[in-house]
């Protein structure tokens, strides 16, 4: 055997333990896309802040902030109005709980990476336009999947990817019309975004220029 089967073997395992460490989170992100999140925050190209627009409970917040924990990097900015925002308002546990927020804390809290997470309780737009940390070199955009929402989300936080950073757009398939019709654009805009992947339901792209 050589090197390499020893190497993908380490990676499947890596895969299946942290899989299993974030199995009790709440959330809609397959433990592939949580990987694929994990190994941009650890492993990709370039410096500069990590961003995730939809924290919810903190599944994808908690597969971001351990891999930018495990190569000392940079700390994941998590921006949620933590209330389910208009579509996920009636969602039993915000009919109950009114808020994701303690729940989020608890879960990354829990896992000892909270540390690594700084969250940012306002409305995307808002936030993007508050934004002071400098440029942004992997952004997760998972909110409002409504197209107004979603085209607003990346027009304004990409204007802080630096060149060369990374953008995962989540939920881009067929039951989120709005995500479609962002993504149909950006793929269509060669000049400014280059297609890297798609893993399971979610879509990466290089910022060009």
């Amino acid at each position: 055997m050589n090197d390499k089967v020893f190497s993908d073997v380490a990676t499947i395992s890596e895969f299946m333990l942290l899989t299993e460490r974030f199995k009790h989170i709440e959330g809609w992100l397959s433990p592939v896309e949580g990987y694929l999140l994990y190994r941009l925050a650890r492993d990709g190209e370039g410096s500069g802040a990590i961003v995730e627009i939809g924290s919810w409970m903190g599944l994808s917040t908690a597969w971001l902030a351990a891999g930018s924990k495990a190569a000392g990097r940079e700390h994941v900015h998590a921006v949620d109005v933590f209330d389910g925002g208009p579509v996920l308002k009636d969602h039993d546990f915000i009919r109950k709980e009114g808020t994701t927020y303690h729940r989020f804390t608890e879960n990354l809290e829990g896992l000892g990476l909270f540390d690594y997470v700084e969250p940012i309780v306002a409305e995307s737009g808002a936030a993007a336009q508050a934004w002071t940390k400098g440029a942004v070199r992997l952004l997760f955009i998972d909110g409002d999947h409504r197209y107004p929402a979603v085209k607003q989300d990346f027009d304004l936080w990409t204007l802080h990817v630096v060149a060369g950073g990374i953008v995962v757009l989540d939920d881009a398939s067929e039951h989120y019309p709005g995500v479609m019709q962002l993504l149909n654009e950006v793929l269509a805009d060669g000049k400014h975004w280059q297609h890297l992947l798609r893993a399971g339901k979610t879509q990466i792209f290089r910022k060009l220029q």
